[in-house]
């Protein structure tokens, strides 16, 4: 390694990377108050699903998906087997392979270590906005950009996850509380639903949600969201040009 390598990134890289990691905070500021609520009612429903204290910590700190752990945690207090969780689980988070392919040039040439960090930090909200400015620049310092709108996501559930824990022994059992879930999640993802080819998405994906929601083995959730990426893809192409407002899914 070379002397300047050891010595880290010139002022004006830096200077930079502060700039991107500002620009991302205060674009994703916004949905932080939607992503700590569904985080408290994830929080709440841990604990009044049977689950004990170390139990909520370590699944919100290593699941760290809000779909999966509400999909998943029924299944677990209705006794079900470990093959049909951990399908359930897989099937919520297909999505992240998608998001995982869409950045691969930015963050592939990284060592392993760093690789596995920012794949866990991935979430939601902070890809569709790194999504997004994406398709209308290519920005440099790419790693500080696509950090600067996670990580700041992480933050907001955690905190949420840990209040709603926290809270969960003050409250009654209660199935009521899953609307609270629905609303935030609500809160995160309507102001996403921007271009032609994101209301397309969003159309066909609930549609197939709600006409599958008895199917077994959770295939009504899996299929809405073939849907949904089959949707948008053939709305964008059919529109004969990008869509700047474009989410990939």
């Amino acid at each position: 390694m070379s002397r300047a390598g050891r010595r880290g990134p010139s002022p004006g890289v830096a200077r930079l990377r502060r700039q991107h990691r500002r620009q991302a905070f205060r674009a994703v500021l916004p949905s932080a108050f939607g992503t700590g609520s569904w985080g408290l009612v994830t929080g709440i429903a841990m604990i009044q699903s049977g689950l004990t204290l170390p139990q909520a910590l370590g699944m919100s700190l290593l699941v760290y998906s809000g779909t999966t752990q509400l999909a998943a945690m029924p299944l677990m207090a209705a006794g079900a087997s470990q093959a049909m969780i951990a399908l359930t689980a897989i099937l919520t988070g297909l999505r992240f392979i998608v998001y995982s392919a869409s950045v691969s040039r930015d963050i592939g040439r990284l060592p392993l270590r760093k690789r596995l960090l920012w794949g866990y930090l991935m979430s939601d909200s902070g890809m569709a906005l790194y999504q997004m400015r994406r398709a209308r620049e290519t920005p440099p310092q790419r790693i500080s950009l696509y950090m600067g709108y996670n990580l700041p996501v992480w933050f907001a559930w955690h905190l949420g996850s840990l209040a709603g824990i926290g809270l969960a022994a003050a409250l009654p059992p209660d199935p009521r509380y899953a609307w609270l879930g629905i609303l935030a999640m609500l809160v995160i993802t309507v102001p996403m639903i921007s271009s032609r080819p994101a209301i397309g998405a969003a159309a066909a994906s609930a549609f197939v949600a709600v006409i599958g929601w008895h199917w077994p083995w959770r295939l009504g959730m899996f299929l809405a969201i073939v849907a949904g990426v089959a949707a948008a893809l053939a709305i964008e192409r059919f529109a004969g040009r990008p869509d700047p407002g474009v989410q990939p899914r």
